[in-house]
């Protein structure tokens, strides 16, 4: 197994100096683990710590384990609440619906790498979140230097209790790596999370989650295969979860998407989460505290939050079809759920569906309609010749199946001039297009002029 301890595990207690104590009551205090100014006066007289506000470092790039360790406390809530919109920052996990994602086999998939963990939540709690509690967590978090990953401790204090982060703390909260440990090999930082893009089977991975030809330079969204692209949507949630740009597919959600789609290589979630989570703490500007209901379970495993206390009233919503986001849509039939994004079409069969009776057809994929509505429409993919594929957007913007040579995007493609003459631009070769059969040539148009109106929206919003 790979030693990693250079790049995340390295320890907090050989940050560099120490602030100087003085005397001196005229001068303003900062306090370890103060979560905001207003807690500044009545409360922890025993916990503060008082600290000479000229000593401050600056910390404006660079990871905040570098900076002084008695600082790092301050620097850190300096840091949150300065957030316009602070409780936006703690990104909660979701409680997956199985009877509804098992049927796409999402379930099947994370039990391949013995991470059903990840689609649960442990906490037992569905109101509140403990932001104060989580901030002061994360703000005293130390990471001392281990010999091999499952070795690996974070470790901070919730109202002078310690709560630490552990292979094992994780394990006594939920399923994650349910596997025996034999079958989990542990990848270099380099290949999860720093430089991904560097690994060997790099392009490798990227044919196998994106549409055919579709992964060259930035790595949009909607060109990921629509399993790929569930099992994306789950991930942003609760396994690598960010804030930021949805649109776009981060390098480090590469090989986490490729262990779920193939069901190897295999690694432990609990090492994901543990380095997702300190690099999150330490780098300059990510301002977000993933795992939130991890780490709300853990203070609760741990005493330091019990039945009585109580956070900001925040209702957790579980995670349902018809909850994935405004690029999808969702609709079901007596037998089938449907899942429609961005041109792409899937269902599957609900959980306890009635049996077909002798005779009786199964229900066709859609109503056909002769010009697709964009809505609701299942239709089934045309089958054209060999200058048909399957799903990909010409150009990189517009159309549903053709696959033709691959084209740069082009800003301000989908703004200039009228609809119609948009879609007109976007069609491939006239030696091509005219070969196809009328409904072939209308479901392209369509897919170009919903790609058009999604990049139009995006501006307008952006505009106002």
């Amino acid at each position: 197994m790979a030693r990693t301890k250079e790049q995340a595990g390295s320890s907090s207690s050989s940050s560099k100096g120490k602030g100087k104590q003085k005397e001196q009551p005229s001068k303003k205090r900062q306090y370890m683990g103060r979560i905001s100014e207003s807690e500044s006066e009545g409360e922890g007289e025993e916990e503060e710590m008082e600290l000479d506000p000229s000593d401050k470092p600056v910390w404006n790039s660079g990871s905040l384990d570098d900076q002084p360790e008695i600082w790092q406390p301050t620097l850190y809530n300096d840091c949150m609440n300065k957030l316009k919109n602070k409780a936006a920052a703690f990104m909660c996990e979701k409680e997956v619906d199985e009877p509804q994602f098992g049927q796409f086999g999402v379930f099947a998939k994370f039990r391949t790498l013995g991470w059903e963990g990840a689609l649960k939540c442990f906490d037992k709690d569905k109101s509140n979140l403990f932001m104060t509690e989580i901030q002061e967590w994360m703000a005293t978090l130390k990471c001392h230097n281990f010999n091999k990953p499952s070795q690996m401790k974070l470790i901070g204090t919730v109202h002078g209790v310690p709560v630490e982060m552990s292979y094992d703390t994780l394990k006594k909260l939920g399923k994650y790596d349910s596997l025996p440990s034999r079958e989990y090999m542990v990848p270099t930082l380099d290949d999860l999370l720093l430089k991904p893009e560097k690994h060997v089977r790099w392009n490798d991975m990227l044919a196998a989650l994106f549409l055919p030809g579709r992964y060259s330079g930035i790595l949009y969204r909607k060109n990921l295969k629509i399993e790929a692209k569930l099992l994306h949507t789950i991930c942003l949630l609760n396994v690598i979860p960010r804030r930021g740009d949805k649109e776009q597919v981060r390098f480090p959600e590469i090989p986490v998407l490729y262990s779920l789609m193939h069901g190897s290589p295999r690694f432990p979630v609990r090492y994901l989460i543990m380095h997702h989570l300190w690099i999150c703490r330490n780098k300059y500007g990510r301002d977000i505290v993933p795992y939130c209901r991890i780490i709300t379970g853990l203070m609760k495993q741990q005493k330091a939050l019990t039945s009585e206390d109580r956070g900001l009233t925040k209702r957790h919503q579980p995670f349902t079809l018809d909850r994935l986001g405004n690029v999808w849509t969702y609709t079901q039939s007596e037998r089938y759920h449907k899942l429609k994004s961005e041109g792409q079409r899937w269902r599957a069969l609900k959980l306890g569906a009635r049996e077909l009776l002798p005779g009786e057809p199964d229900e066709p994929e859609s109503d056909e309609e002769l010009v697709p509505s964009g809505d609701e429409d299942y239709a089934d993919e045309p089958q054209g010749g060999a200058n048909v594929g399957f799903g990909v957007f010409g150009g990189g913007h517009g159309g549903t199946f053709y696959d033709y040579a691959q084209q740069p995007y082009e800003p301000g493609w989908a703004y200039s001039g009228s609809m119609q003459e948009v879609i007109e631009s976007q069609r491939p070769p006239a030696a091509i297009f005219n070969t196809w059969s009328g409904s072939e040539r209308s479901l392209f148009d369509q897919g170009t002029r919903n790609s058009a109106s999604m990049e139009r929206a995006l501006k307008h919003s952006f505009d106002r």
